[in-house]
């Protein structure tokens, strides 16, 4: 008896076993599988949703600049634009400024704001001899010309003007409305820049984070968003859609493109410059102190800079620092962050010499670096 019963299950099981065998094959046709979302997936949708509106909102101040140089006029090749003499390996696009095109920033019926440093050395007549011509792209494709009636070096901006009413003749476009002080930003803050890109038709969006709240004397911040010279100019917002700042005094000697560390200047810093500016004013930049390197953070949990970058022609290459040295102080100043080396710096002026204690290898030295003007 108790064999029959032990028959019948083991074929009972196998039976079982079959249904579900059959059941789990594929139909002849495929059936749409569909997923249900986890909270995380319809949180990230939504952020997704959200910089997609910011950079739409962004579009619409935004424009395309194309700077033409006569490169005959400057000896071989490489206009004399500040910064582009000095450095690394200038015939290198990463680090060179004449390659545009360039994003503006649309602020009055037919003003365009630009980065200065855009425009080569400093003239009152406007750009540097070796700029040929300027043009705007319109997001319509429509091509203006446009010429220089303002210079503000001390954050590195310059005003355009063109011969047309830029929102009747570009619907796609609106004016900015500055606002009417500074949007306080936190350390840390997520911001999104957009700038019009290779294709002046279209954008180019870039995200970052706030990494410093105070450079240039307080006049503009540091983000992390990876900066070439289609985002030079490119307005920048944080993520509750204010317009906190517009990217410039970017060192491309230091930094190079798309290096991951670049300045903005605070929104209310350019409305004052725009004011200015619209006035016919040319305002050179101050010489500001200069090291000439660029430096990060070498060990989470003590004092340290490693220099991975020492700009040509500066106090630091011919003070002898090389790319690798790690600075351990200045003026007996531990530099736990770039922060507390550029604080130094700026409690300087041009000519002046500061003792940096370095680490080469397995020895410690002082060197002396005379600072120079900023490019």
């Amino acid at each position: 008896m108790k064999k029959i019963v032990l028959a019948l299950a083991i074929i009972l099981g196998l039976g079982v076993a079959i249904n579900m065998a059959q059941d789990a094959k594929p139909d002849k046709e495929t059936k749409t599988v569909s997923y249900v979302a986890a909270p995380g997936m319809t949180a990230h949708k939504a952020i997704e949703k959200h910089r997609i509106a910011l950079a739409k909102f962004l579009s619409q101040y935004t424009v395309s600049v194309e700077i033409d140089y006569d490169r005959e006029d400057v000896g071989g090749g490489t206009p004399t634009i500040p910064g582009l003499s000095q450095g690394p390996d200038m015939s290198d696009p990463f680090f060179r400024y004449d390659i545009g095109p360039f994003s503006g920033l649309v602020v009055g019926p037919n003003h365009i704001v630009i980065s200065d440093r855009c425009l080569g050395d400093f003239s009152e007549d406007g750009p540097s001899d070796a700029v040929q011509a300027i043009t705007v792209t319109l997001p319509n494709g429509e091509r203006w010309p446009a010429r220089v009636v303002g210079r503000h070096q001390q954050i590195d901006l310059a005003l355009l003007e063109l011969d047309c009413v830029i929102n009747e003749t570009c619907p796609e476009l609106n004016v900015l409305q500055f606002p009417e002080k500074r949007i306080e930003l936190q350390r840390g803050e997520g911001v999104l820049v957009v700038g019009r890109g290779q294709n002046p038709l279209g954008t180019l969006v870039n995200d970052g984070i706030v990494s410093a709240l105070s450079r240039e004397k307080d006049v503009a911040f540091q983000l992390d968003a990876r900066i070439g010279n289609s985002t030079l100019g490119a307005p920048v917002v944080n993520m509750e859609g204010q317009l906190v700042g517009m990217v410039t005094l970017h060192n491309h000697a230091t930094f190079g493109q798309a290096s991951g560390v670049s300045y903005a200047a605070y929104i209310d810093e350019v409305r004052d410059a725009y004011a200015a500016m619209k006035e016919g004013k040319f305002i050179p930049r101050p010489p500001s102190p200069f090291m000439g390197i660029g430096a990060n953070k070498k060990w989470p949990d003590k004092p340290g800079l490693e220099i991975g970058n020492v700009v040509n022609g500066s106090g630091a290459e011919k003070a002898g620092l090389r790319v690798n040295d790690i600075i351990l102080q200045v003026e007996d100043k531990d530099m736990n962050e770039l922060e507390d080396l550029l604080a130094v710096i700026g409690q300087h002026k041009v000519g002046d010499t500061l003792a940096v204690k370095i680490l080469r290898g397995e020895e410690e030295k002082t060197v002396k670096v005379t600072l120079g003007p900023r490019p």
